[in-house]
């Protein structure tokens, strides 16, 4: 099954990565909308994943102070499990430049997923949203 991984380039595009958070974290996750819709409020890359043309998973990048924030990864419950989210990372990652620290919070039931990726973790749990998250850098 392939599976293509693209900016957001288009109005289209990007309501279609809204609408994956909004069904991954709003109604999956109970987050409310105004913590998980703060676009803009940041400077933020959206990216989406395709499988067979329709929208599967979504995330977004941008550079603090401290790097480069991989923000908002969400896949629709029905494709989970078949690569979706390792391929929004490796695009990610294949088009940072070696010199980027690369970091994350991550959701703590994702940790391994992360760890699989060559992430480790920083620091203490945390809670944001609700929601036992940890700091995530890659080396």
């Amino acid at each position: 099954m392939g599976i293509i991984v693209k900016y957001a380039e288009n109005e289209m595009d990007r309501q279609a990565c809204l609408e994956i958070r909004d069904k991954v974290f709003v109604k999956e996750q109970g987050i409310p909308k105004e913590l998980e819709f703060d676009d803009d409020k940041v400077r933020a890359l959206n990216l989406y994943a395709l499988i067979k043309y329709k929208h599967v998973g979504t995330a977004r990048i941008r550079r603090t102070k401290n790097g480069i924030k991989l923000e908002r990864f969400a896949v629709l419950k029905n494709y989970r499990g078949m690569g979706v989210g390792k391929a929004l990372v490796n695009f990610i990652l294949d088009n940072a430049s070696e010199t980027d620290r690369i970091y994350l919070h991550a959701q703590e039931p994702v940790i391994g997923f992360y760890l699989s990726l060559g992430f480790s973790k920083l620091g203490a749990k945390f809670m944001e949203a609700g929601i036992p998250h940890w700091e995530m850098v890659r080396k």
